[in-house]
Formats: structure tokens, sequence, C-alpha cells
């Protein structure tokens, strides 16, 4: 799917299952949203006022809808750390899938497998949560041998669940073929919508640094902007109509004031164009 031929009224939220579902460190989380990419030529300061706009209009545009921001959101942006496992051939890269490991310093160390978007544009992401020493050394640095090792040695394991027995699953690849392909790094402005109070959407602006991790060569930059529904939102807000016209809402509104432009690429295959690999 090209990015001109896609549409927010393509979205449904899952019905049959929910949206967020944890069972020790397992994590299933089917994400719905929309990405857009932005220019690398857009300010920060013109970014903040065209969510300025956005709150004073929100509630206009879909009557009950309210924007907030954590107070550190455009000051003190979070860095989040993406590594991308990939095959020697890269073959994730090909197919639209991911497994990598996201981490911050402070707040958090996991590895997700996610496929991609189906036909509701639901993209379902399995996620195992490192602790304890595990989740300190990844958070130290991810691409470290000790990190890298703690990743293949959950993806050799037959005893649990883990993104690696997901990968296999559906797509027949040995998860401990995989070494590290890509690094994002990503700071992070996120905002907030709430309907009717309560918690609908949990979207970002991104500034993602990428690097490939298995040639010697430049980076490169990339601006997008995420419109997700919020993982843990309940399910009457998960139901109400007016969630899906939030992210069509602010996706017209960010194509018309940010020149934004919709997207089917998740980040790894953003990164990639970026670098232009071609696997």
């Amino acid at each position: 799917m090209k990015p001109e031929d896609m549409s927010t009224s393509e979205l449904r939220v899952p019905s049959t299952e929910p949206i967020f579902l944890r069972s020790g460190n397992a994590i299933v989380f089917n994400q719905l949203g929309v990405k857009l990419m932005l220019p690398m030529t857009l300010a920060s300061e013109n970014y903040f006022e065209w969510l300025d706009d956005m709150k004073s209009k929100i509630d206009t545009l879909v009557p009950g809808g309210e924007i907030a921001e954590k107070p550190y959101a455009r000051t003190t942006p979070r860095l989040n750390t993406g590594v991308y496992y990939d095959t020697p051939d890269r073959d994730l890269l090909a197919v639209g899938a991911v497994l990598r490991t996201t981490c911050n310093k402070i707040t958090h160390a996991f590895c997700a497998f996610k496929q991609p978007a189906d036909a509701a544009g639901v993209r379902r992401d399995h996620r195992h949560v490192f602790s304890g020493a595990e989740k300190e050394t990844i958070q130290n640095n991810p691409t470290s041998a000790a990190a890298v090792g703690i990743v293949k040695n959950l993806l050799a394991r037959t005893d649990i669940e883990h993104p690696g027995v997901h990968l296999r699953a559906a797509y027949g690849i040995d998860p401990t073929t995989l070494t590290p392909s890509i690094q994002i790094a990503q700071l992070r402005h996120p905002f907030f919508v709430w309907l009717d109070g309560k918690d609908a959407l949990r979207c970002v602006m991104d500034r993602a640094a990428v690097t490939d991790l298995r040639h010697d060569a430049a980076g490169a930059e990339f601006l997008e902007l995420e419109l997700p529904i919020y993982p843990r939102i309940s399910p009457d807000v998960a139901s109400d109509p007016r969630t899906l016209r939030l992210i069509d809402t602010l996706a017209s509104e960010a194509i018309r004031g940010l020149d934004g432009v919709l997207t089917v690429q998740n980040k790894y295959q953003r990164a990639a164009e970026e670098l232009e690999i071609r696997r």
C-alpha cells in the first residue's frame, strides 16, 4: 500500500480480544492508529504552535476531546533507543515485520515482535518485558555484547512464550539467526488525547537518529508523528466512534498544518530507506 492510498476510515477497533493484555513478563498489544512522515525542515516551535492550535479547537472538532501533555514533554523529551534485529539477509525488513529491543535508561526495557498491519489497521505486538540485571544491562547499552547476548538467549528459549516464538510461527524464521541490524534513537515529544476525561489516544512526535549496525556508514534522521489509541483504553472509549474520529481529525489537521504524509512504513523500514539499505 502506498502512502497516498491510505485512509483513516479503514481503521477498525479490535472487538474479539483486548487491546492490551499482560501475563507475567509477556504482553500482547493490538496497536491501532496512523503514522505520518513529517518534513525534517519542521522546526519544533512550529510543531508546538500546531499542537497548541489543536488544543484550543479539538473539542469543537470532536466534542468531548481534550489534549494534554506531561510537564517535561516540550523541554526535556525522553530518549528511547530501539535496536532492530534481523536475519543475515534482512528478511524481516522485506516482509514488513519487526523484532527489536526498546529501552529508556530510566523507565523500561523490552523485546517486541510486530507484524504488519492487518486490513483493519491493527498491528499485533508481542512483548517480553525485561527486569532486574537484564533490564539494567540493556538500558545501559542496548548494542553491547552483554545486551545482545541477553536477547539471543531469550530468543533461543523454548520453555516460555516470547517474541521469537511468534516470529517463527508467523514466518518460519529461526529467531536464533537474528543479530542487530539498525539502531534508532528517538527523542519523543508525547501528548495524550482524552475523550470525556478518559484516555483515548497516546500520541508522539519523534525526532529519530538512525544507524546501520552492520556497516560503517553515515547515519540519518527522520521525523514522524504517531496517532495511536491508548494501550489501556477502556472498552467504552474504544467502542466510542469519536475515538476513531480523533485519529482521523488529528491526521487531517497534521496533513494540512504540518505537511504530514500518511505512511504504512514501520520505523525499521523508514530507517532503512533513509540509510539507503536495500537488504
